[in-house]
């Protein structure tokens, strides 16, 4: 009797071992499969996150140089991808203060904004002031940078440069 316990012992044993390879197995067989599916182009795709892009708002802070007690009320212009941001200076309320005592230097600063415009690296916008007076039209055109900021332009009337130091002044002559 003693025999036959020690072979259904055995038998038994034998019997775990083979579940438990069997087991393993199909486990590994599995995890084989899930590995093989997940590196489809698909699954990358999915996996695989873009940076988050920081969104820029288009901004053009436009300067205007060499007014005069005599200028006159101005016109700025800012226009980029068929979009136009227009404001009126009134002499003597607006830019008066800046001239100096011999009546020149006078200036005035202008932030065009385009909150809701797609403006990409690369794109032209344009510039412009006009006088009233004498509708004189003097514009510049610039390039938006990749730079996540505003972009600069600085104008002069009556062809005076100002001491004012600028990296991105432009002297303008009255052809365009």
């Amino acid at each position: 009797m003693r025999h036959r316990k020690i072979l259904s012992t055995k038998g038994t044993k034998i019997r775990r071992r083979r579940f438990t390879l069997v087991f393993l197995s199909i486990s590994l067989l599995g995890l084989m499969a899930t590995a093989i599916l997940d590196t489809t182009p698909s699954a990358l795709g999915q996996i695989t996150t873009s940076p988050v892009e920081k969104k820029d708002i288009f901004k053009v802070i436009m300067t205007v140089q060499g007014l005069t007690h005599n200028t006159g009320d101005i016109v700025t212009i800012v226009s980029v991808n068929g979009e136009s941001r227009v404001k009126l200076f009134d002499d003597s309320k607006t830019y008066v203060h800046s001239v100096k005592a011999d009546g020149t230097g006078g200036l005035v600063e202008y932030v065009a904004t385009f909150p809701n415009t797609t403006v990409k690296t690369g794109d032209l916008f344009k510039a412009c002031v006009l006088t009233i007076k004498d509708s004189n039209l003097i514009c510049e055109t610039g390039t938006n940078s990749p730079a996540l900021r505003p972009e600069f332009k600085d104008l002069f009337l009556q062809g005076e440069r100002s001491t004012i130091p600028s990296s991105q002044a432009a002297k303008i002559s009255d052809e365009e």
